[in-house]
């Protein structure tokens, strides 16, 4: 009764059944491989050919995974960690890179509404223009995927740690406006209209760069204006309240560990593979020692 009790009071679902499953196909495959190998060959030397082939198998597919990244094993993927939260000026950063970046004399529209609500093609000609000015900052466009996930990261930084001085309370992504952001370091893109010389040059120079250069971005963001909501209608858009700080929150991306369990399981099978491979050698040379064969030449 104590066990069925114990039993009864498990949710099977859905860890345990995972367990099961994964239990029930290790025992139905490897053990029915293993029978027929011991009915052929016996115990010892069936238990070593089939760890043997156990292990080759788990080193090709961690080869696989270590290759691609997006299969099997992986890792912690890539991420936006915020390092700082610095307001009025970026001159109050640590990061002595954030100093160099000057919104107001890059030439950006003072009202970064007037910037976001140009057309896409018209936001990059203007970035490009100013670039120059942004002391090695590059304008962060919001169509570019790193803005939604350094905005995601934002987000979620503003639930578990609120910026609470007095004057300012920021406890969620409804508290406050992005405005301008910008971004620095990392790898060196491919160019515009690049061919396909160029895209084979930048994946080899981008393959055997060992270390990855720090990237940074930087999200300027305003508080957010209370407004009311009329019953019946839809609630207003956010607007930046302009007596209020801008805030500057540097995050430097963390490029995670997506591969290293991949090549782990590479590493530590290929170790597994060659000494088993290796015991099966040294007892065939055993085995033809002792049915008077000639080993010297192996």
């Amino acid at each position: 009764m104590g066990i069925a009790t114990v039993l009864a009071g498990i949710g099977f679902d859905p860890e345990i059944r995972a367990i099961l499953a994964l239990g029930v196909g290790v025992v139905v495959l490897l053990g029915s491989m293993y029978l027929l190998l011991l009915t052929n060959v016996g115990s010892r030397l069936g238990f070593l050919i089939g760890a043997t082939a156990l292990w080759g198998w788990l080193f090709i597919m961690g080869v696989v995974w270590w290759l691609y990244g997006t299969v099997g094993m992986i890792g912690d993927l890539p991420t936006w960690q915020v390092k700082e939260v610095v307001y009025p000026s970026t001159q109050l950063a640590d990061l002595e890179d954030a100093h160099t970046l000057d919104v107001d004399e890059s030439g950006l529209p003072e009202n970064a509404e007037e910037f976001l609500d140009l057309p896409a093609e018209e936001q990059t000609e203007v970035a490009d223009e100013v670039e120059p000015d942004l002391g090695g900052w590059k304008v962060l466009l919001e169509s570019n995927p790193s803005f939604g996930e350094a905005k995601a990261a934002l987000d979620e930084h503003f639930v578990a740690e609120p910026l609470d001085d007095g004057t300012l309370l920021l406890e969620s992504s409804e508290d406050y406006v992005p405005t301008y952001s910008f971004e620095r370091g990392g790898k060196d893109g491919l160019k515009d209209d690049p061919s396909r010389i160029d895209r084979i040059t930048h994946k080899l120079s981008t393959m055997i760069q060992l270390r990855h250069p720090a990237h940074y971005a930087v999200l300027q963001i305003q508080p957010a204006l209370v407004q009311e909501t009329i019953p019946g209608e839809a609630p207003p858009l956010p607007k930046a309240d302009e007596s209020k700080p801008v805030i500057s929150v540097i995050m430097e991306r963390d490029l995670g560990q997506r591969r290293l369990p991949g090549a782990g399981l590479a590493v530590a099978s290929a170790i597994m593979f060659g000494l088993l491979a290796n015991a099966l050698h040294r007892r065939d040379l055993a085995a033809m020692k002792a049915r008077g064969l000639d080993t010297a030449r192996s």
